[in-house]
């Protein structure tokens, strides 16, 4: 084989264009030449020379022009392409070419970039399974703004009002509540004289189940029974809650969950009409006459009319 047409020696040099700068002075070859002979506009090689990479066409060009370069050179391709990549790819203090070729435990290239994105991809992909995972296994969000804890109360009846997790269903002691669009639930509770215990109770798709118990104290005397001149109608409740409807001559009079012991009595000229969401704990007296139980516990009973005609 032939000996190349230049030879070069070993220099050390801090950056890509201050080397080939000094190969091209140490073959006393001026800019205008190795344009000619290499094949690459004198602006060109001016613009590598200075480090300018922004300046030069994309790319693709500038890694031909370094393999016309160390062709021309008689120089290794790969070294200039490897500090071309870790000065335009990174922004990095370059490492000098004299030491190219040696371990680093940190070095930054358009390589490692994609290697640190893609553990950053799969880091994040870890977290959302996770927090999955933990919505899967943790109970649903459940907050009771209303009552309070040990709460005394004069008359029979308390609001309760909270917030819970979109979605899931609550239940105030074994009754089903509906939640707006918000999460948001409203419910007004008919309470037996003495101590009550209200139990919220959520459930979501997974079967997590969130609870608050609060206690709820009516000093309200029982609540006596209403006369009217055709119809009256005694509901009370037990030994589980029940949620009730009740209208009085196509008026609403009450419509929520009523706990155990409590009772509701109602008049009304021509018809009551009765809903009650667990007939197997609504127990029912009309017009002085014990009817007993509706139904069923946990059984729906709608619209049951008592009327002058008859029930």
């Amino acid at each position: 084989m032939s000996d190349p047409l230049f030879k070069t020696k070993q220099v050390k040099i801090d950056t890509l264009g201050e080397y080939l700068q000094q190969v091209r002075k140490q073959l006393n070859l001026d800019i205008k030449t190795v344009s000619i002979l290499a094949q690459i506009k004198p602006n060109y090689l001016e613009l590598l020379e200075a480090g300018a990479y922004s300046k030069l066409p994309a790319e693709v060009y500038i890694r031909g022009f370094l393999k016309s370069l160390a062709d021309f050179y008689h120089i290794k391709e790969q070294m200039l392409i490897d500090q071309y990549e870790k000065e335009r790819g990174e922004n990095i203090q370059p490492i000098p070419i004299s030491k190219m070729g040696k371990n680093s435990w940190l070095s930054f290239t358009p390589r490692t970039l994609i290697v640190g994105s893609s553990l950053l991809v799969a880091l994040i992909a870890i977290i959302y399974v996770g927090l999955e995972i933990r919505s899967v296994l943790a109970p649903p969000y459940l907050n009771l703004e209303e009552p309070g804890s040990d709460v005394t109360v004069d008359g029979n009846s308390v609001v309760v009002a909270g917030t819970g997790e979109i979605g899931a269903a609550v239940f105030i002691n074994n009754q089903p509540v509906l939640m707006d669009q918000n999460g948001n639930f409203t419910e007004t509770l008919l309470l037996s004289p003495g101590v009550n215990i209200i139990e919220v109770t959520e459930k979501n798709k997974f079967d997590k189940v969130s609870k608050i118990t609060r206690q709820v104290t009516s000093q309200a005397l029982p609540e006596q029974p209403v006369t009217a001149q055709d119809l009256s109608l005694i509901v009370e409740i037990g030994p589980n809650s029940a949620w009730v409807n009740l209208q009085a001559d196509g008026v609403l009079i009450y419509r929520g969950t009523m706990l155990p012991g409590s009772t509701k009595s109602i008049a009304a000229k021509n018809e009551i009409i009765l809903t009650s969401a667990n007939a197997g704990s609504t127990k029912i007296i009309y017009n002085g006459k014990d009817l007993g139980l509706m139904g069923r516990e946990g059984e729906v009973i709608r619209n049951v009319e008592f009327s002058s005609s008859g029930q």
